[in-house]
């Protein structure tokens, strides 16, 4: 799993006067989501001592991390997350993220797939958990 933040990425300036952090660099995820849509831009909580359950869909979702520190897994692969960093999580991967402390997370998801737009979109499956990694 791959942590993107503005700690880790190179700025590139643009626009005379900004500094560009490329968290998904521009036509870098042309192949993989052609013919797709964009699904959802969604703005969500996971509260202290809860958990997102485990899901898996057909799209490319990230999670942008606003608030909290917590814990993202994708499938046999966990690994701490805080505030500013991007995650994406490839197609059909089962995934969930918690809070760790006592404060909860907030994130926004970002998501782009093939699903038929109708139902919910998601399948619940089991995700054992495993060992966490910086």
């Amino acid at each position: 799993m791959e942590i993107r933040s503005r700690r880790n990425v190179e700025p590139v300036g643009m626009h005379q006067s900004l500094n560009v952090y490329c968290l998904v660099p521009k036509f870098s995820m042309y192949e993989e989501t052609q013919n797709s849509y964009l699904e959802l831009i969604d703005d969500f909580e996971v509260p202290a001592g809860q958990v997102c359950e485990p899901h898996y869909h057909n799209t490319h979702e990230y999670y942008f991390i606003l608030e909290g520190n917590a814990i993202v897994q994708i499938e046999d692969e966990a690994k701490r997350v805080q505030p500013g960093d991007l995650i994406h999580i490839p197609p059909n991967k089962v995934h969930s993220i918690w809070p760790t402390g006592d404060k909860g997370v907030r994130a926004v998801a970002i998501a782009v797939g093939w699903q038929e737009p109708k139902g919910i979109g998601h399948i619940p499956a089991p995700l054992p958990r495993v060992a966490v990694t910086d």
